[in-house]
């Protein structure tokens, strides 16, 4: 049962013109590896089953990335798909963030990005933030190119890239994680748009979870106090990923059920809108398991059927792409005037939601 209640604007209004600076997506692209895992293939990898796995994940099949295909294969896809979608030419583009887990070396996978796409008078970082990259991604992007317009009277065009391949970090013997895992790309293009456009967003953290969700590091202390040196395989580092799955679920669901409700009153507060959450048209969660996904619906009484979910199902929990997998699958539905809110659970715990209007 949700409780529903208006806010009064707490603070002054902005004097910037809303509707000159609004900021919304102008272009989708995606990409999931061709190489699908089933789950009846997982049955001759690890102790499980199809039925074990639908009834715990809601997970039928995962992708995952092929000998010699690499992350900045799959990110460069999915970019020059948004960019083609929104009428943009690389060269335009003012801005690369990319949110990645998996990206274990330098430089940045955006800087490598802006080099694979040709977008030379780019700037560009990686945001790290678990399986909330892409929406803490969003955020700084959106915020540079209202400060650019606001401060210098310049439009910039941002390219913001959600992707992880989490099979270079699963332990394929942990039944508990390698069912859930899978790899791909989303990515979205930013610009000035006449109406609608991103209308809030929010960001948070809580550390003290450090310990129920994380990845071993690629660097570890010797035993004996020689210097650090590379822990590895015969195929180069491997960092796996271990989860306390009983302890992510109930802050997760908690913590989105919040972040949703967050940063609906965010854009009360800033601008008076009596909106609430019965006026959300659609959601965009993270995918990490379809369980997660209907207590979350549940909570906030949204039907499932403006859940987005199709993403789990079809190709796991992809991290920082699974948001933007979910637009880019939904590329050919999506009218005008709808309300919608991404919200995103990770690692650390960082969290985030945007409130949209397409």
């Amino acid at each position: 049962m949700v409780t529903r209640f208006w806010v009064a604007a707490r603070h002054p209004r902005p004097t910037i013109d809303r509707l000159s600076q609004a900021v919304g997506y102008v272009g989708f692209g995606g990409y999931v590896p061709p190489t699908e895992l089933t789950n009846s293939d997982l049955e001759g990898i690890v102790d499980t089953n199809d039925e074990w796995i639908l009834r715990r994940t809601g997970i039928k099949t995962r992708h995952i990335l092929a000998e010699g295909e690499t992350i900045l294969d799959m990110a460069a896809c999915a970019a020059k798909g948004a960019l083609e979608d929104a009428g943009i030419d690389p060269a335009q583009v003012d801005d690369i963030r990319v949110g990645v887990n998996t990206w274990m070396r330098f430089p940045s996978l955006a800087t490598q990005l802006q080099e694979r796409i040709g977008a030379p008078r780019a700037a560009a970082a990686d945001v790290s933030a678990g399986c909330a990259g892409f929406v803490y991604a969003v955020e700084q992007a959106y915020h540079r190119i209202l400060i650019e317009k606001a401060r210098y009277g310049r439009d910039t065009i941002a390219l913001v890239v959600g992707v992880d391949g989490l099979s270079h970090i699963t332990d394929w013997t942990d039944r508990q994680t390698c069912v859930l895992l899978g790899d791909g790309a989303g990515a979205v293009v930013l610009r000035h748009v006449p109406k609608g456009g991103i209308l809030a967003t929010h960001t948070h953290a809580d550390g003290r979870y450090g310990d129920v969700l994380w990845s071993d590091s690629v660097l570890a202390g010797q035993a004996n106090g020689s210097p650090k040196t590379f822990t590895h395989e015969a195929k180069g580092p491997r960092a796996y990923l271990h989860m306390d799955g009983k302890k992510v679920f109930a802050v997760a669901v908690e913590t989105m059920v919040s972040d949703v409700l967050r940063v609906i009153e965010k854009h009360r507060e800033a601008t008076g809108e009596r909106i609430g959450i019965e006026d959300i048209d659609y959601l965009y969660p993270h995918q990490a398991n379809l369980r997660i996904l209907e207590m979350v619906g549940k909570r906030l009484g949204v039907p499932l059927e403006k859940v987005y979910t199709e993403g789990v199902v079809r190709y796991g929990n992809t991290s920082t792409a699974s948001i933007p997998l979910g637009y880019w699958d939904n590329r050919k539905t999506k009218g005008e005037g709808r309300l919608e809110v991404d919200v995103a659970f990770g690692a650390g715990f960082a969290s985030g939601a945007i409130l949209r209007r397409t």
